[in-house]
């Protein structure tokens, strides 16, 4: 996938009409420099809209400027492509492409949040989301045992008040499974860590690290 590109304000008109097939476009003279410049695996989004009513809009994909000529994918977003007149209205917006692209912070933070010190269960519920220690009254180690899961899933455990130096999490893999080098458990013990497990069906095997 593309990574996206932005500008500031940078909006402009076309220079000479375009059809409904074109894919490229040219801006006012002197415009392109207001927009991105993508370079491999870049694009950015322009939206299209009639000077006329101001009711028509189509969304394109620019991936490639040189000066103030755009080679655009047509039609993005659910949009039609149309037939466009000189004067029509380019603009650099947010648009739900945009938006959809990015991560938002939820995904980044774990799904759920253990304030207590002490055992604490896990299950298959948390494969992928992770869980959060953030563990700041009555201070004492963790522990707590991995579900038995399927070939591929994942879990992981973040020290959100990092101290976990000071207070490991003692991890145990499930009966019938194993660690890295046979083991039964692991500990996470660096302070501010982002641990992960991950199941291998095939051997019955966990990988374990930060």
């Amino acid at each position: 996938m593309a990574t996206f590109l932005f500008a500031n304000n940078a909006s402009s008109t076309l220079a000479a009409p375009i059809s409904n097939s074109a894919t490229s476009l040219t801006l006012a003279s002197g415009a392109g420099a207001e927009f991105p410049n993508p370079s491999a695996g870049q694009q950015f989004a322009l939206t299209l809209n009639d000077a006329a009513t101001g009711l028509l809009t189509e969304i394109v994909y620019c991936t490639a400027r040189s000066g103030d000529t755009l080679t655009v994918v047509r039609a993005q977003e659910g949009t039609v492509a149309q037939n466009w007149l000189a004067g029509d209205l380019a603009a650099s917006l947010i648009t739900a492409g945009n938006l959809a692209a990015m991560q938002q912070s939820a995904a980044l933070s774990p799904a759920r949040t253990v304030q207590t010190s002490g055992v604490f269960a896990m299950t298959t519920a948390d494969a992928g989301g992770g869980i959060g220690l953030n563990r700041v009254t009555g201070l004492a180690p963790s522990s707590t045992t991995l579900p038995v899961s399927s070939d591929g899933a994942f879990y992981y455990i973040e020290d959100l008040a990092k101290n976990f130096n000071l207070y490991p999490v003692t991890v145990n893999f499930p009966g019938g499974t194993v660690g890295p080098n046979g083991s039964n458990s692991y500990t996470c013990d660096v302070a501010g860590g982002r641990f992960g497990f991950r199941f291998y069906g095939d051997s019955n095997a966990w990988s374990a690290g930060p």
